[in-house]
């Protein structure tokens, strides 16, 4: 009676195959460790640079109106942010500025006072800053195509 034959398989090449095999995914490994720790920081930025999707007139007679807009932080990292506009142009004069209090806690969020027409400190109510935000860290701002964008990842140079 015939006996079916499997396929032979020479021990000694399986081995090696498979340390060969073994050492190149160690290999692999130690470079993907290597290289991950070669940078001193990983910088993880998801999103758009700034807070755009504004219309610019709608927004400037909303402020005109009602006062200043306040825009909590949307990602989590503490960046709640006050916008104010002066004057009749839409395209220009606006004033975007972190509603956190340099400093202090981040408790401490400047709050506006309509009657006064200042924004104060809740947690040291004598310290107070003009309707500009002057005092607290000021966004760089533009205006593209009627739409109102905030650097919300940048301080403002020298204004808008």
């Amino acid at each position: 009676m015939p006996v079916a034959q499997g396929v032979a398989i020479a021990t000694r090449r399986a081995v090696i195959v498979g340390l060969v095999g073994l050492a190149s995914a160690i290999g692999l490994l130690v470079l993907m460790l290597w290289l991950a720790g070669n940078s001193g920081t990983i910088e993880v930025r998801l999103g758009d640079s700034d807070f755009r999707g504004i219309d610019a007139a709608n927004l400037s007679a909303e402020i005109a109106e009602d006062g200043p807009v306040a825009f909590p932080d949307l990602v989590g990292r503490s960046r709640p942010i006050w916008v104010t506009h002066g004057g009749s142009d839409p395209t220009t004069g606006w004033s975007s500025f972190l509603a956190r209090v340099p400093g202090k806690s981040t408790d401490c969020l400047v709050q506006w006072d309509a009657d006064r027409d200042v924004f104060f400190d809740p947690c040291d109510a004598a310290t107070t800053f003009p309707p500009d935000g002057d005092g607290l860290e000021q966004l760089a701002w533009r205006v593209l195509d009627g739409e109102l964008r905030i650097e919300i990842n940048a301080p403002a140079e020298t204004g808008g």
